[in-house]
């Protein structure tokens, strides 16, 4: 998988996400509304901790939109098809994330540019396993 950051203001930041075949993304929450448009459309196989599997699936040209994930609901995601898929994320920031008690993250000066800082993600909450 890979991201590459887009823009990001007070309001909202957006990135580009290849997901590539096979390989699976750690257990994770979405902390954000976001609004996914499909660049190359694709299934993601999405399984919950509790074992309950649903596809995600995404067409090319085509806008979605997901609400923030559950407090404390974790899921991890895979592409089991043969192409890359590859989506343009836009999360809208609430208040805590402008004044700094998201309870994921300090607050941050929104990134300026357009070339993606070193070790760049969105704020998410993931375990490590």
């Amino acid at each position: 998988m890979s991201r590459e950051l887009m823009f990001e203001n007070d309001h909202a930041i957006c990135w580009k996400t290849t997901i590539t075949p096979n390989a699976p993304l750690k257990m994770h929450r979405h902390d954000r509304a976001r609004c996914i448009v499909g660049l190359k459309g694709g299934v993601l196989k999405k399984t919950e901790e509790d074992g309950r599997v649903s596809n995600l699936v995404f067409e090319t040209g085509k806008a979605y939109w997901l609400p923030k994930d559950p407090p404390n609901e974790l899921h991890a995601d895979v592409n089991e098809g043969e192409d890359d898929v590859v989506v343009i994320v836009t999360e809208l920031k609430e208040e805590a994330d402008r004044d700094g008690t998201a309870e994921f993250g300090a607050k941050r000066e929104p990134f300026a540019g357009l070339k993606m800082p070193k070790g760049w993600e969105p704020p998410t909450t993931k375990r490590d396993e």
